[in-house]
């Protein structure tokens, strides 16, 4: 029973990550950052706002469900601290989960009360997606070691593959980062059609909204090309793991997804809908690829 318990737990703080990024993503597109003024932890000066203004209360929701978020972070770190205290990767991921939930907190109300650049408002998406990350880890392990019909798995790949999966996460996170960058410099609709850049093959000039867009459409090409490689290799050579092969299969389909919801960005001119999915997919592909990433370290076990 109590094993049970810990495992809706790490569902559901998992789930609530996510809805605080996306949460975030809403705030951030809907022009609700200082909807509750500068102020933090109050909003306004007072406890629970009287404005009827949605900012407001869009700002307001934001902040009770990442603080609801973060005590049930804490409840599940401290749980697996000790439950699964014979798993290497538990206290790792646990200490991870706690220190990311507040430096994004952190971030968050600096954003408020000081301002930020849109060098640090890029980052603090990226610290919510290794928030993320940490809490999809964790309700991996959970299964893993509470279910009596689940298994660790310890993929036989060779060290060539594991070191593919690492390149591939660190590129991964400077295309997110790159992609958080795009939307806090306003330059979604730097380039305002696709596949040209404005009616151009190439941006008229890089040092503009245009040219940061536009590279970060070729780093999204490149990870699609890299996937789809990693994809057939892992099929022909790590069949005896289908997981691996499912989970790669799955985020290929989720950054076709993400290209198809930027597409649309553009197309609607920031419709609010595709900017939410377009937060949604990358977020989900990145906890999939912390999973692939996991499980590739394992390979010293064998």
């Amino acid at each position: 029973m109590k094993d049970r318990l810990l495992w809706v737990l790490s569902i559901a703080s998992a789930l609530a990550v996510l809805v605080v990024i996306l949460m975030g993503a809403l705030v951030t597109n809907t022009g609700s950052a200082y909807g509750c003024g500068n102020n933090w932890p109050l909003c306004n000066g007072e406890v629970i706002p009287s404005s009827t203004a949605h900012q407001t209360w869009i700002e307001f929701s934001h902040r009770v469900v990442s603080g609801i978020t973060a005590i049930l972070v804490v409840v599940v770190s401290v749980w697996i601290w000790f439950r699964l205290k014979q798993v290497k990767e538990a206290r790792f991921l646990s200490i991870a989960a706690v220190f990311f939930i507040f430096l994004q907190a952190f971030l968050g109300m600096g954003a408020v009360v000081w301002g930020q650049s849109s060098v640090v408002l890029a980052l603090h998406f990226g610290v919510s997606l290794l928030s993320f990350a940490s809490q999809v880890l964790i309700t991996v392990l959970v299964f893993e070691e509470t279910d009596a019909h689940a298994h660790r798995v310890v993929p036989p790949i060779k060290k060539g593959m594991t070191w593919n999966f690492i390149l591939l996460s660190i590129y991964t996170y400077i295309l997110l980062y790159s992609g958080a960058f795009v939307r806090h410099t306003e330059s979604s609709l730097g380039c305002t059609d696709f596949p040209l850049c404005n009616g151009r093959v190439f941006p008229e000039t890089w040092i503009s909204k245009a040219g940061v867009q536009y590279l970060h459409r070729i780093l999204a090409l490149v990870l699609l090309i890299w996937l789809i490689w990693t994809l057939v290799v892992v099929m022909k050579r790590y069949s005896s793991t289908p997981s691996l092969s499912i989970i790669l299969f799955i985020s290929v389909i989720l950054i076709l997804l993400q290209a198809v919801s930027g597409i649309f960005i553009i197309q609607t001119k920031m419709a609010l809908i595709f900017l939410l999915l377009h937060a949604l997919f990358v977020t989900l592909f990145f906890g999939l690829l912390m999973i692939l990433l996991m499980f590739s370290l394992r390979r010293s076990e064998q």
